[in-house]
């Protein structure tokens, strides 16, 4: 039996998930940082607890990314100085900063480069940001190769995905019972 989505409930995973599900028996996501990195050897944890955030931070840039695209192809038009580009700038930049900050180890290097081209493909779209985008002709033809970096720079992050060292582009655990979790 399905909640209805009416349910006033303060939880809006209940408006997803079945009542007997075991989702609500889960206790919170504890706020350790060490969870889900499953070794043992310091270099790669630290390796791990440095990329997380950055691993993570560029997933959700392409994805504000890609709806920021979808935005401007229905409207015909991207505003550079709209509050929600220049969010997204400014995490590319800080982000660029801070995977060069991270110490990398011997082992993990081809990884790290993985990450950090992947990074390079988002910031070359951010960096192609301007005036000129202001006719719908521009945004058309810079649409389509934006689009194709972006799914570059996906593809790079999720080939990246390292299980052990918590690196996951999405995190299934607590998928909605529709997709059959749990069965």
């Amino acid at each position: 039996m399905k909640l209805d989505i009416t349910d006033a409930s303060p939880f809006v995973s209940k408006m997803v998930h079945l009542h007997e599900c075991a989702v609500f028996d889960s206790p919170e996501p504890a706020l350790d940082p060490m969870i889900d990195i499953q070794t043992n050897r310091d270099e790669m944890i630290l390796y791990a607890l440095q990329l997380r955030p950055c691993y993570h931070r560029i997933g959700r840039i392409i994805g504000q990314l890609g709806g920021l695209f979808i935005l401007a192809q229905a409207s015909g038009r991207f505003e550079v100085d709209f509050g929600a580009v220049a969010v997204v700038v400014e995490q590319v930049e800080q982000t660029v900063a801070a995977i060069h900050a991270v110490k990398v180890p011997k082992q993990t290097e081809r990884h790290h480069e993985r990450l950090v081209k992947a990074l390079g493909l988002v910031a070359s779209v951010t960096a192609e940001f301007g005036d000129s985008m202001r006719t719908p002709e521009r945004i058309r033809e810079r649409l389509g190769l934006w689009t194709k970096r972006l799914k570059n720079a996906n593809a790079m992050v999720s080939g990246a995905a390292v299980d052990r060292l918590g690196l996951m582009p999405v995190d299934f655990s607590h998928a909605c019972c529709n997709c059959g979790v749990g069965d």
